[in-house]
């Protein structure tokens, strides 16, 4: 799918993931995305920048910094979302029925977490369950419009249909308040921009 990602989309991935690090949070959050969109170029980040939003007023509805994350592959969200990893290949079912074939049951649950900071056991930095699917839905999102790439339009798209899923997430219930952000003004914020670029 990252093949798909035009370089502003790229840059709002690293964006997100620097601004996790600087603040010393465990994974990157839908939040650090909007971040990245408000702080890239792009359709997004104008469509944003048209509703008031910018980079410093994303950042100042992060919350506070170092927030714990939860197991991998864990419950909850995720599991209503399936639907919308299966639609990039991604078949949850299938990776915990091969782990546990290979480790034993329960082997996702014994994954120790890292003591070097915000990091996972692989060393790497991982993405909330709201990230994952919005990047899932980013795609979803860039088919609908016929679209043979995945932009900064289609980031904030797939977040805004993240929201809308999980309305007392922390992305709708919180941040999209506190920027005074209404995803469906937002999205047809977002289709306008795409509009003025193909007259």
């Amino acid at each position: 799918m990252f093949e798909r990602f035009t370089d502003d989309a790229r840059n709002v991935v690293i964006l997100a993931r620097a601004k996790a690090a600087e603040r010393g949070d465990s994974q990157i959050g839908a939040g650090h995305m909007l971040y990245g969109l408000a702080a890239a170029d792009g359709v997004a980040a104008r469509a944003l920048a048209s509703l008031g939003v910018d980079a410093a007023a994303a950042e100042r509805e992060l919350g506070p910094a170092g927030r714990p994350s939860p197991g991998p592959l864990s419950g909850g969200e995720m599991a209503g979302d399936a639907e919308a990893l299966a639609a990039i290949g991604i078949d949850l079912d299938e990776i915990r029925r091969k782990i546990e074939e290979s480790f034993g049951p329960g082997a996702l649950d014994r994954v120790p977490l890292t003591p070097r900071g915000p990091l996972n056991w692989t060393g790497r930095m991982t993405l909330t369950d709201q990230a994952k699917l919005s990047l899932a839905l980013a795609l979803k999102e860039a088919k609908s419009l016929h679209h043979k790439y995945i932009g900064t339009e289609h980031l904030l798209l797939g977040l805004l249909r993240v929201a809308e899923r999980h309305p007392q997430g922390q992305l709708a219930a919180v941040i999209l308040p506190g920027l005074r952000l209404d995803p469906a003004a937002t999205r047809a914020r977002v289709l306008d921009e795409l509009h003025q670029l193909q007259a």
